[in-house]
């Protein structure tokens, strides 16, 4: 009896240690392509470096395999059909409000400094809305500019013209400068371009090639807007559930450094986008001299400053923001 004792809880030990070593396989939806940037150079990479550890193994479903609609990623993650997800948080609007304060026009100038310091915003538990998730990668793109299908030389010419912007402080930004605001997932701008429904859109040069924007609106104002924010969301229950060595492993290649890679990947992007578009005999290209961006920031002060009335929130995150982005500037 004692030996079968003695046999049997080795077995159970045998089995557990199987059990805990056998890889957890994970989902994760990305809407877009398998080409794009920030699923190739990004997303992918990560998921492969958390899996070659064995210990959890993470499948990736470009092209909307699990679901092609961007409003519904994090629905599916929710619902348990993918367990995490490539998200735009402007899609479900309301639900992350603090991350607003990445749109506020004329204030960051580059990808990479506002990505960490989105990171950053995130890590000091500053962001509503994350509550229910695990979040291994928060950034932005780089400023958005002004594209249209007709020449805009002055901000004036901005008067009446139908852009589409995303979110709130980006529509407000827009009518700022005489603008009309059109709200409209970003995959269908090029076509309503075409159709004459859109006049132009608010862009970076990644997105202006990912839904080739950069095909019917050629003309390009170079003065800046705000960023968009970019996460993505894992469910917190299947996280939770993960075993120790398993969350150690997301741990390690989540968080801060993938912001940082995912900001180097984009700033590459951008310049060399920006070359290779003005290369074309094709495309307008007006940058605003001294004179024109002080109207355009005089014209975009007001934005901020209603936003920063709407909560009593917000003057401290807008004073964290332009802390983090100080540091970032500042080599730290």
């Amino acid at each position: 009896m004692y030996k079968r004792m003695i046999i049997a809880g080795v077995a159970l030990a045998i089995s557990a240690g199987a059990a805990e070593a056998q890889e957890k396989t994970l989902k994760l939806a990305f809407f877009a392509p398998p080409q794009d940037p920030t699923f190739k150079d990004v997303v992918k990479p990560w998921a492969d470096a958390v899996s070659a550890e064995g210990v959890v193994k993470i499948d990736t479903f470009p092209s909307g395999a699990l679901g092609r609609n961007p409003r519904l990623q994090l629905k599916m993650v929710l619902d348990g059909v993918a367990d995490m997800a490539w998200h735009v948080p402007a899609y479900t609007p309301g639900r992350f409000p603090d991350n607003a304060v990445m749109e506020l026009p004329n204030l960051i100038r580059d990808v990479k400094e506002s990505s960490i310091s989105f990171r950053r915003l995130h890590d000091r538990g500053l962001l509503r809305g994350y509550d229910k998730f695990y979040v291994p990668l928060l950034a932005t793109t780089h400023p958005y500019f002004i594209n249209t299908v007709k020449p805009v030389t002055k901000i004036a010419d901005l008067k009446g013209l139908k852009l589409r912007a995303g979110g709130p402080v980006a529509s407000a930004s827009m009518r700022a400068l005489g603008a009309v605001p059109v709200g409209m997932p970003i995959p269908a701008v090029a076509e309503n371009i075409s159709k004459g429904v859109l006049d132009g859109s608010a862009a970076e040069w990644n997105v202006m090639y990912a839904f080739r924007i950069v095909e019917v609106a050629k003309n390009h104002y170079m003065a800046r807007l705000g960023t968009v924010p970019l996460s993505v969301l894992f469910n917190r229950d299947v996280y939770d559930g993960l075993s120790a060595k398993a969350r150690a492993s997301l741990d390690k290649h989540s968080g801060l450094g993938l912001s940082k890679k995912f900001g180097e990947v984009h700033f590459a992007i951008q310049g060399d986008r920006l070359k290779r578009t003005q290369a074309s005999p094709d495309h307008k290209f007006v940058f605003p001299d001294a004179a024109a961006q002080k109207e355009w920031a005089s014209r975009l002060e007001g934005v901020t400053e209603d936003w920063l009335k709407k909560d009593e929130r917000n003057p401290k995150l807008l004073a964290a923001l332009k802390e983090e982005l100080a540091k970032v500037r500042a080599g730290n």
